[in-house]
């Protein structure tokens, strides 16, 4: 072998190997979340049910985010005591910690969506997973606001209410159906933002909501589109 292709062979960064199927498996972990909720929240054991949940979520992105070197070592240390905290929390330990709870689950959960939508966007090819990727950031971005939307809850109480219940305490899976709410624009029905770090927060997230289909979904349209133009 020449010296220069042996120099080559070593200097050579190896590439990131991402597992199969990661963001598919993200999405079915979200449909399980989403699917789940109304079995979850007339239960009596709801909120360790709805950390379960979460905890199914958490893990399913580290799945979606291995194989990306510094990256995965960054969303392990943001992740692993998410997880653990809830886990904790789900037994009835560290119930007080559930603002920095909040706070871990929304910052590893924000920095794994801006990952995803960076690795979907940089993708020069369109394949099902791709798809599955693009569906399941945008389902990301919903449940993350939604826990930001608990924290703000726990700092300031109050900041959300109920037009049917007044002084109805929410439940983390009820501001979940509200971010996907405001998310997709639908419209409110019984529950509406009523703090002003809750409408600034609702502000942003109907932002995005429009945002989102317009800008990535347009570009994985025009990739598809190019593919078979090519081909």
């Amino acid at each position: 072998m020449p010296a220069s292709a042996s120099a080559s062979t070593k200097t050579a960064k190896p590439a990131h190997r991402k597992l199969p199927h990661h963001f598919t498996a993200l999405l079915l972990a979200e449909l399980a979340f989403i699917l789940g909720y109304p079995f979850v929240i007339e239960t009596a054991a709801h909120d360790e049910l709805f950390r379960l949940l979460a905890v199914l979520i958490f893990c399913a992105s580290l799945y979606a985010v291995l194989g990306r070197g510094r990256i995965t070592l960054a969303a392990f240390l943001l992740g692993i005591p998410a997880i653990v905290i809830h886990l904790a929390n789900v037994f009835g330990y560290l119930l007080s910690w559930e603002v920095a709870t909040l706070a871990l689950g929304v910052l590893f959960l924000g920095y794994v969506t801006t990952i995803f939508i960076w690795a979907i966007v940089q993708n020069p090819s369109v394949t099902t997973d791709t798809l599955a990727g693009a569906v399941s950031a945008y389902m990301l971005v919903g449940i993350t606001y939604g826990l930001a939307y608990g924290m703000i809850e726990q700092l300031q109480p109050g900041s959300f209410r109920d037009t049917v219940q007044p002084g109805k305490h929410f439940m983390p899976s009820e501001l979940i159906f509200f971010s996907f709410v405001t998310l997709t624009t639908v419209g409110y029905g019984d529950i509406i933002p009523w703090g002003p770090h809750a409408r600034s927060l609702a502000i942003l997230e109907a932002v995005t909501g429009i945002m989102y289909p317009a800008v990535l979904i347009g570009r994985l349209v025009g990739l598809h589109g190019r593919k078979r133009e090519e081909s």
